[in-house]
């Protein structure tokens, strides 16, 4: 040690922490910037962004008109005496032809009766809302369901669908703007 000592140049320890130095700092420098996160390149899903975005769309209304039908269905069902359950519990025993079982009294078979073939309509009445609703969106059903499917099953495809919706509605708010500056300056300028 005191061999090096008596060795080294006091400015060649300078230079040596010097270069140390700036080792050090090139090395958190590179660090921090392979840290930092790059633009990530936009997923490839198996799906366009129109025929996502035309789902969205469609699956507002979808699930609004799902939504008023199910009311719908169980305001029936209650109407004729009956819970949901219990007329759910009587569906499945008819579907095995377990309905007279003794498992329900005659006054539920008979409400049951009643009310199944209304359900049944007010399911029918929805399915053709459905069909004009996707026709409206230009979506066919195979590809609605397609995609319901992944996007229930991926949260990638789902978080992409909402950075789309996103965009759209920057994209809408900027096109509103622009209609309101140039109303504004026709105004102007009939003045």
């Amino acid at each position: 040690m005191n061999f090096l000592k008596k060795r080294m140049n006091p400015s060649f320890g300078y230079l040596t922490a010097f270069f140390l130095a700036a080792m050090i700092i090139a090395g958190f420098s590179q660090h921090t910037y392979a840290d930092e996160p790059e633009e990530e390149p936009r997923p490839e899903f198996r799906f366009e962004d129109e025929d996502l975005l035309r789902f969205v769309d469609a699956n507002m209304e979808i699930q609004k008109v799902q939504r008023e039908t199910q009311e719908s269905i169980v305001e029936t069902v209650e109407e004729h005496g009956l819970t949901m359950e219990r007329f759910n519990q009587i569906a499945r025993a008819s579907q095995i032809g377990a309905l007279q079982g003794g498992s329900f009294s005659q006054e539920e078979i008979d409400a049951f009766n009643e009310v199944a073939p209304k359900v049944t309509e007010i399911q029918r009445d929805m399915q053709g809302m459905v069909q004009l609703i996707m026709q409206e969106h230009e979506i066919a059903p195979d590809l609605y369901q397609e995609i319901l499917a992944d996007y229930r099953q991926d949260p990638e495809l789902q978080e992409y669908v909402r950075e789309l919706l996103r965009e759209r509605r920057r994209e809408e708010i900027r096109q509103e703007r622009l209609r309101e500056l140039e109303e504004e300056k026709r105004e102007q300028e009939e003045e």
